[in-house]
């Protein structure tokens, strides 16, 4: 009998340890899990805040396209009055030519804050046509390459490689 219980009682040990390791993988395989959901949750996390940060970049960046689109008519507008002012009447009249020197100033002063976030004039005269900035209006026959800018309509306006608006021109073509 005392055999029987000693049998019986390193049986129920055995079933014990049997039990205890299943339970210890389980265990383990629980730890592995929640360890691998812990590292992808992290790196969703990292992604979430990278893309996040990116995100506002961009936004501070380019928040002010609005207001530059209708800034850049001004500009134009000041480039157009020095670009037709009378020369022989500037330079008979004092007054006249301080006038057209502050409309200069001021114009290059509007150039100067543009640039100054980030603002790009594009005016390609005598550069390659190049479609990603600038749209053709006309071709015109010209001694010059074809292909190659030979007129400006209206100037265009980047903000840090983003087109605000395209330079409208004439491009060369080979004459006939």
């Amino acid at each position: 009998m005392q055999e029987n219980q000693d049998q019986n009682q390193q049986q129920a040990e055995q079933n014990n340890n049997e039990d205890s390791a299943t339970k210890i993988a389980e265990l383990e395989q629980k730890v592995t899990d929640l360890n691998d959901k812990l590292l992808r949750t992290l790196a969703e996390l990292d992604n979430v805040r990278r893309r996040s940060r990116e995100e506002l970049e961009k936004s501070a960046k380019f928040a002010i396209s609005g207001f530059v689109s209708d800034l850049v008519l001004v500009v134009e507008n000041f480039f157009l009055a020095s670009d037709n002012a009378p020369k022989a009447e500037i330079e008979k009249n004092p007054a006249i030519k301080n006038y057209a020197d502050a409309i200069v100033m001021t114009e290059k002063e509007l150039l100067k804050v543009l640039e100054k976030n980030q603002v790009k004039r594009i005016y390609p005269l005598n550069q390659a046509f190049d479609h990603n900035f600038h749209e053709a209006i006309t071709q015109i026959e010209s001694e010059a390459e074809e292909g190659t800018v030979v007129q400006v309509i209206q100037a265009g306006y980047s903000i840090a490689d983003r087109l605000i608006r395209p330079a409208l021109v004439g491009v060369a073509k080979a004459k006939s």
